[in-house]
């Protein structure tokens, strides 16, 4: 054997132990991918031509072998419509070739796959990780025996669910022990309430108008604005009555006299 024969057979070797180490790192990347199935390298030797006028040197090729038979890892999950595959066996699914009018389109064409992380589209389909429709056999839902041979792709219904009157609602609030205000101040204690010596006399918006004095059950004009006097003939008996802020009550016993009230 020649150095060039040498060699080649050296490039080969190398060559294949470098496609083995390329499926071994795809092995570790996919190592979290759902439904993944490793792959392993197998190597084959060449044997070149007997001839015995020559000596040739032999080589290697590297293949991959998918293992899509062996099981791997089956993980908890909190959607409802994740399924496995324990031991041998293969989901059907479909590809969709198309879509028309937001639907799927299938050409026909069955594939297997061990990705089971099905979740429930727009349309109503079990659609996995890889875009796979699921497929299945209908079942008989008073026998739970399955109708029918040939798989189709399954459906299932995901109408909303029809409005029903509120009859109870439970709420909660977390309210502040002492809320703030305007005049609230970092380590004041109260300086949150309210001051009664910063109120006006009269809690109205705008100008304080002028204060009046009004009567009735005598000849007492009806309104008095401030800054005026008004006489008035009390009843030689009876009683005279004053309200406004606060309330007096005179007693006439007497003849009938002039009483002058400054309204101030």
């Amino acid at each position: 054997m020649g150095i060039f024969d040498a060699l080649t057979s050296a490039v080969s070797g190398l060559s294949a132990q470098a496609y083995a180490l390329q499926n071994i790192s795809g092995n570790i990347a996919n190592s979290q991918t759902t439904g993944y199935k490793r792959i392993n390298t197998q190597f084959e030797n060449l044997m070149g031509d007997n001839l015995p006028s020559k000596q040739l040197a032999g080589g290697v090729l590297a293949s991959s072998v998918a293992t899509n038979n062996v099981q791997g890892d089956i993980q908890n999950a909190q959607t409802s419509t994740f399924m496995a595959v324990n031991g041998n066996g293969y989901f059907i699914v479909q590809k969709p070739s198309s879509f028309s009018g937001g639907q799927p389109v299938f050409g026909g064409v069955n594939l297997y796959s061990r990705r089971g992380d099905f979740q429930l589209d727009q349309n109503g389909f079990l659609v996995n990780g890889s875009g796979n429709y699921l497929m299945g056999l209908t079942v008989d839902p008073t026998t739970g025996n399955t109708t029918g041979s040939i798989p189709t792709t399954l459906k299932f219904s995901n109408n909303l669910i029809p409005a029903q009157q509120t009859s109870q609602i439970q709420y909660n609030a977390n309210l502040p022990s002492q809320p703030t205000t305007t005049n609230t101040q970092a380590g004041v204690p109260g300086s949150n309430l309210l001051n009664p010596a910063t109120l006006a006399a009269n809690p109205l918006v705008g100008p304080l108008g002028p204060a009046k004095i009004q009567g009735v059950g005598a000849a007492i004009p009806p309104t008095v604005v401030t800054g005026t006097a008004i006489t008035f003939p009390l009843p030689a008996n009876g009683t005279l009555n004053l309200t406004g802020t606060g309330s007096a009550t005179i007693n006439v016993t007497a003849a009938p006299v002039m009483m002058t009230i400054s309204a101030t």
